[in-house]
């Protein structure tokens, strides 16, 4: 894990996050502050999906409406 420097606070980040500063221009990645960065972590985080026994996912395309329907079923990992 790359370490973060900011003005007063050092924060650990993942290497979705260095990834994704490199692809900026440096004047700009170095104006992201930790909360800033921690909220750009999260949405990284929820990018990944977990495994579900049943895991149907469908878009719906009529013509007044574009929606998706999603059925997931899977084992309960909440109060491991």
């Amino acid at each position: 894990m790359a370490s973060y420097q900011g003005e007063t606070t050092q924060i650990r980040r993942s290497s979705d996050i260095t990834r994704f500063l490199a692809r900026l221009p440096a004047a700009l990645a170095a104006r992201f502050d930790a909360e800033q960065l921690a909220a750009v972590e999260l949405h990284f985080a929820m990018r990944h999906r977990t495994h579900h026994a049943i895991d149907i996912r469908r878009r719906l395309r009529l013509p007044f409406l574009r929606c998706y329907v999603v059925l997931l079923a899977g084992r309960e990992r909440a109060a491991e």
